[in-house]
């Protein structure tokens, strides 16, 4: 059933004056909201605090987070979008599709 699944990597990117347990939280609600329509994080990755090209929300600086994605039907990115720009502490995110051959060749 690998074969069969849809890929997307979602990269967050999180302000910096967020304490860490409110992260979490975002996190733990991407993750909820993800789960609900069958889909499960893979890889969480947390790439660290860098500094923007121009200022989000007052700042110059994000904290940024890359998220693979595995579902089992094509998500509703209508709806993620819709969560996640009503997320405070989201200040930037992209959703990418990853084709099967893409991750076939990553994986190796």
């Amino acid at each position: 059933m690998k074969g069969n699944l849809h890929n997307y990597q979602v990269i967050l990117v999180l302000n910096p004056k967020t304490e860490d347990k409110d992260k979490d939280k975002v996190l733990a609600k991407v993750e909820s909201w993800l789960g609900s329509n069958k889909a499960k994080i893979a890889k969480k990755e947390h790439t660290g605090g860098k500094e923007l090209v121009y200022e989000i929300a007052k700042g110059r600086k994000g904290d940024f987070w890359v998220l693979d994605v595995e579902a089992e039907a094509p998500l509703k990115l209508n709806e993620l979008n819709l969560y996640l720009n009503r997320e405070v502490s989201v200040i930037r995110y992209l959703i990418l599709k990853v084709p099967a051959f893409a991750k076939a060749t990553v994986d190796k």
